[in-house]
């Protein structure tokens, strides 16, 4: 099935179920974002409960809201090229590959970030592997202190489709369920996934809440404001 993202056209789907997917994007961000220091891409968070800041890494759109003190959400985070002549809070050209540093609260690059997101919609999370560990419980958000004794290593470091149905399966790795009857994203819950550092032992918690601008589908069926990743994080 192909639909339209404004002026992109992607196909969504799944392969891992026997659906075709591919997403017509640039292979790249924008050359300088490599560049940058980690000083030029800190954001600094709102001290203000749901304050937000906007995102200010080369090729990185979206906005850092304060959940509560110390845990934050990023929300409509997207990288690109070429800002959309319509909407020049997102990208024309999507990147194939968005990344994410959680000590600068800001877009990453391919050498410096601690998680990605690529794939159909760029909604497979894969962690940095030369850096972290990648668990999941099946526990809210909220309810997390800690790397619990029964959390589940997924050992390739990836966390991508959970299931094609409404309830989702609490023993997939995945976070996302695609509803295969009317081409929806939905977020399987409770889920939260926890990042372990294998030198410091660091841990941060992370849940992933959504694929669409503002968290939002714009239509019932096959919805085409994606990929706007929105997730909140917390360092443990």
């Amino acid at each position: 099935m192909k639909i339209k993202f404004t002026t992109l056209s992607i196909a969504l789907g799944l392969a891992a179920i026997g659906m075709t997917a591919s997403c017509s994007k640039d292979n790249s961000l924008a050359p300088n974002i490599e560049e940058q220091s980690l000083s030029k891409r800190a954001v600094t968070p709102s001290t203000t409960i749901g304050g937000t800041v906007n995102f200010t890494a080369t090729g990185t759109k979206g906005y850092l809201k304060t959940i509560a003190t110390g845990t934050y959400g990023a929300r409509n985070f997207h990288q690109g090229t070429v800002p959309d002549l319509v909407d020049t809070t997102q990208w024309k050209n999507p990147a194939s590959t968005y990344y994410y540093n959680l000590i600068t609260n800001d877009g990453g690059t391919s050498t410096s970030y601690d998680f990605q997101f690529s794939g159909t919609a760029n909604a497979s999370l894969t962690v940095n592997t030369a850096k972290y560990n990648l668990y999941y419980v099946n526990t809210a958000f909220e309810s997390v202190t800690t790397l619990p004794d029964d959390a589940n290593l997924i050992s390739n470091g990836t966390a991508a489709s959970n299931s094609t149905n409404g309830t989702g399966n609490p023993s997939s790795t995945g976070w996302y369920i695609y509803n295969i009857s009317n081409h929806i994203m939905s977020s399987y819950g409770p889920r939260t996934y926890i990042l372990e550092n294998k030198t410091t032992h660091e841990l941060w918690k992370l849940r992933l809440n959504s694929v669409y601008k503002d968290e939002t589908p714009n239509s019932g069926f096959a919805a085409t404001n994606f990929p706007f990743m929105s997730f909140d994080y917390k360092k443990l």
